[in-house]
């Protein structure tokens, strides 16, 4: 029986249960749309994979279809329970000053850029979770862009999840991390190892919002 962590967003979703539908696969992660609105999608993924605010960390990924129920995961006539709760990152800021000339337009991003997560969604992603730990005075604007882009389903069901907590200021450790960041450093440089493009965007994204040069000196 395979032994699992989840995240704590994710515990209405195992307790109440859906039957998920397979959206798409990599080498270390499995991404399911669940029909939710608080969870739209559920990531499983090995513990080598970037660690997204709705994922189950399993030592081995599903093979076929999945159910979830009952604080578990059932597939492959095995059952997943949750051996282990951990809290997603969601950073907030308070030596930072927002850049209030920002022009972040999420109607013309999302889903512009190939891949899993393209780059117009992961250059959203990073401003709303910057955003969200700043209060930027925007944000409420974005957010209604993005959700009008999510109703209308115009991005991949793997950056579906990541945006629609994004909205919530919920992150990747390596996307909070830089956002708490004093600026360019250790934290930007483990936040670019994050795909091919994605960490790139994701910075971009947090440099809209946030002024660098403020950060630097409120080290």
């Amino acid at each position: 029986m395979p032994a699992a962590a989840a995240s704590s967003l994710l515990d209405a979703l195992l307790d109440e249960g859906c039957s998920p539908v397979e959206a798409a696969r990599t080498r270390v992660s499995v991404h399911y749309e669940t029909g939710r609105t608080d969870v739209p999608v559920l990531c499983v993924g090995l513990p080598s994979a970037v660690r997204l605010p709705n994922m189950l960390v399993s030592p081995v990924l599903p093979a076929g279809p999945v159910r979830v129920g009952s604080g578990a995961l059932h597939a492959d006539g095995s059952t997943w329970r949750v051996g282990r709760w951990w809290q997603p990152s969601r950073p907030q800021v308070t030596a930072a000053r927002p850049r209030l000339a920002c022009d972040l337009d999420p109607s013309a991003l999302v889903g512009r850029g190939p891949g899993l997560t393209p780059a117009g969604d992961d250059v959203v992603a990073g401003a709303l979770v910057a955003g969200c730990a700043v209060r930027h005075p925007a944000l409420e604007r974005w957010r209604s862009a993005t959700r009008d882009a999510l109703h209308a389903r115009r991005t991949t069901a793997v950056s579906w999840g990541l945006l629609h907590h994004a909205l919530d200021g919920w992150a990747t450790p390596e996307l909070a991390a830089y956002v708490e960041s004093p600026g360019p450093g250790p934290a930007r440089e483990r936040l670019l190892t994050v795909g091919s493009t994605s960490g790139a965007a994701l910075a971009e994204g947090v440099d809209m919002v946030l002024d660098v040069g403020v950060r630097e000196g409120a080290a």
